[in-house]
């Protein structure tokens, strides 16, 4: 199995979380991720620990205006702002955001209605952070969007509902 672009690595760099369980990383055939190792697309970089704009700007697409470089010209950062999130500038890639929404929204998708209940109300309480912490391992400690979830009283079904709007109002 290949480790996905973004993918959780647990601080050994052996392991990948596939947002439900640990999955060993790959040792042959170059399937591994090494530190400097360019994504498909030639715009992340890994770093051994997570993945980083190329250019360093924050914006993976070199303009520095957060528009992901995906030509739609909408204003990702505006749109979170919008929807109540604040967050950097510089972090409102809309590539790497969709990433993270991407991710985030499968891990919750696999819950349980229980877990789903429990979270959202952790959630509620800035909770959100908890997707940082390596026990539960969804996502880098530091994730931007994850603490602009943490800094609304939003649950976390919530804050993927207004993540996926805004995602979709810059890309139409």
């Amino acid at each position: 199995m290949t480790v996905p672009d973004g993918a959780q690595l647990s601080e050994d760099g052996k392991y990948w979380w596939d947002g439900s369980d640990w999955q060993p990383v790959p040792e042959d055939g170059g399937e591994s991720t090494e530190v400097g190792q360019l994504s498909d697309d030639g715009q992340w970089k890994w770093d051994g620990s997570q993945w980083q704009p190329v250019d360093g700007d924050g914006s993976g697409d070199g303009s520095g205006d957060g528009s992901g470089g995906d030509g739609s010209g909408g204003d990702l950062h505006g749109a979170l702002t919008d929807k109540g999130f604040d967050i950097p500038a510089d972090a409102a890639d809309t590539d790497y955001i969709k990433q993270v929404y991407d991710h985030v929204s499968n891990w919750y998708d696999g819950l349980g209605d229980d877990d789903k209940a429990i979270f959202d109300a952790l959630s509620q309480q800035g909770g959100d952070q908890i997707l940082a912490d390596p026990e539960v391992g969804v996502v880098a400690d530091g994730d931007p969007l994850i603490a602009a979830f943490a800094g609304t009283d939003k649950t976390l079904a919530e804050s993927l509902q207004a993540t996926g709007e805004a995602l979709e109002q810059v890309q139409s």
